[in-house]
């Protein structure tokens, strides 16, 4: 294959995004805030249908904001791309979630910045399909918590639960404690303090999710001692 011929890459989609953003700033200026919000993480294929599916990333305190100002989930119609072989623009369909790009639907999707010209894109009538909201990392989080009451779940904050890695190793939050600090979870259950600006960032406190709740009764504040302990 030419080397010519690579597949997308996340810079493609991130002028991509940012090019859209920008033909819909008077509309929707809340695109391009998410977008200087956020960073491309990953991407992977979808076949059923065909599309490109956008994994994004925050930092713990952009998240905040993302969690309380943009509590979003559409599908985008009315913009289209100018497809190379064609020489016509072609309508694409989009989904965001939080206000940001995270599906384009779409034929041969590893070769998307191939076919079209993303550079070249066009604002029709634009109209908005809203969604329920989609959080994959309470997916995540729900099932590692299993073992809990439907009670105790209560307690938490799992609709606002989202992934962060620190020392190769995911964690999925369960408490934000408001300062940039959090309770989280890794995949086998262990329970930890994540503090930003203390010499031990990460600190095991519970082996069990279920021996958190002996500490633990819906009150933050009972948790400070433990936090900086």
């Amino acid at each position: 294959m030419s080397i010519f011929n690579r597949k997308l890459k996340k810079k493609h989609l991130q002028q991509f995004e940012r090019n859209i953003a920008e033909l819909l700033a008077t509309e929707m200026p809340q695109l391009k805030t998410v977008i200087d919000l956020s960073e491309i993480a990953g991407i992977s294929f979808m076949y059923k249908p065909k599309g490109i599916y956008i994994q994004t990333k925050y930092n713990p305190e952009d998240y905040k904001i993302i969690n309380r100002n943009h509590k979003t989930c559409f599908n985008l119609t009315g913009i289209s791309v100018f497809h190379k072989k064609e020489q016509r623009y072609q309508p694409v369909k989009l989904y965001y979630q939080s206000d940001g790009l995270t599906k384009i639907e779409v034929e041969n999707p590893e070769y998307f910045h191939k076919i079209y010209d993303l550079t070249q894109i066009r604002k029709g009538e634009i109209e908005l399909e809203h969604l329920p909201m989609e959080n994959p990392d309470q997916e995540i989080v729900e099932r590692i918590l299993k073992s809990l009451t439907q009670e105790q779940r209560n307690l938490l904050e799992l609709e606002y639960s989202f992934e962060i890695e620190l020392n190769d190793i995911l964690f999925y939050t369960i408490l934000d404690m408001e300062d940039g600090n959090y309770i989280a979870v890794d995949k086998k259950g262990n329970v930890y303090r994540l503090i930003h600006d203390h010499e031990e960032i990460v600190k095991l406190i519970a082996r069990k999710p279920t021996d958190f709740f002996e500490m633990y009764n819906g009150q933050k504040s009972e948790l400070d001692e433990l936090l900086f302990e």
